[in-house]
């Protein structure tokens, strides 16, 4: 996700694209891009802290579990930084789930039935199986787990989760383009995740078959609009269900995801440029050629 954004963002006249480098990485480096290498966690932290006071945008790429995304979000935004992303509140919202599914429920939005508990009280018995269980903050299926039956619920020692009714139907997801005045819903990808229960995002196609696509990309942009203030790209995780009253949302990532190293494979047009464009109040023109874009959960395309 980091070489395709920060390409891209190089690719836009005039602009100067720096990203923070951990030492121990050793993939290829983008000439256009300016690295700081750092060596510590301390070293990074003071290295951010002075890019984004510094920085015209700052587009911030990390996980929503312990709190991560958030911090920096809310870093940029102490430090007087502006961000090419959604906010903190809407970070917060994405990374807590229970925070996502009320908040999806207050605007109509249908998603899954569950409920929230922590490790120590009693195995739920409300909820019907099979079902999905989820760390509550969460992200790319990091400790997710189906449970087939009450009886066969795992044994955990630690932490707050979600679990929920699981939904059958194709994954599915899509990607909103967001401004102060504009959203831009794009082309949703399909997902393919592993099938043995623990539903591992090994990668994706895009775009879906039409009917799906505009299903997708509708609730996508039902949740994008229930977003105040919102800007930058946001990803929707939803499942299909066999009509569009069965359709949920899944989750909500106040973040770049996998997806775009496959939509812009498809876009003819720079679209870091237009999420920039977006974000300053503009207009941009969005469009896509036909054909069909596969890529992996590493980020690489394996056709296009």
């Amino acid at each position: 996700m980091f070489n395709s954004v920060a390409e891209d963002l190089s690719r836009i006249p005039n602009a100067e694209v720096v990203g923070i480098r951990d030492s121990r990485l050793t993939q290829d480096s983008i000439p256009e891009i300016e690295y700081q290498v750092v060596t510590s966690a301390e070293e990074e932290s003071r290295r951010f802290d002075s890019l984004a006071a510094s920085a015209d945008w700052t587009l911030v790429i990390a996980p929503e579990f312990d709190e991560i995304l958030l911090h920096r979000t809310r870093r940029v935004e102490e430090l007087g930084g502006r961000l090419l992303g959604p906010n903190s509140s809407t970070v917060a919202l994405g990374t807590y789930k229970d925070r996502t599914v009320a908040h999806l429920k207050s605007h109509g939005i249908r998603t899954t039935t569950g409920l929230t508990f922590s490790v120590g009280s009693p195995v739920p018995d409300s909820i019907s199986y099979p079902a999905v269980l989820k760390p509550i903050d969460g992200a790319g299926s990091q400790g997710m787990r189906l449970i087939k039956a009450k009886e066969n619920f795992p044994k955990l020692f630690r932490g707050t989760f979600r679990l929920e009714e699981f939904q059958s139907g194709i994954p599915v997801s899509a990607a909103v383009l967001c401004g102060p005045n504009l959203r831009i819903g794009l082309p949703a990808c399909q997902q393919y995740l592993s099938p043995d229960g623990s539903f591992a995002y090994l990668g994706g196609k895009v775009p879906l078959e039409r009917e799906f696509g505009i299903r997708a990309e509708r609730l996508a942009s039902r949740v994008a609009e229930s977003l105040p203030d919102c800007r930058g790209y946001i990803g929707v995780d939803i499942v299909l269900g066999p009509s569009v009253e069965w359709d949920a949302v899944i989750e909500l990532n106040p973040r770049l995801t996998t997806s775009y190293v496959g939509l812009r494979q498809l876009a003819n047009c720079n679209l870091a440029a237009a999420m920039l464009e977006l974000a300053r109040g503009e207009s941009p023109e969005l469009c896509f050629h036909a054909g069909t874009v596969e890529f992996r959960a590493d980020g690489v395309v394996t056709n296009a």
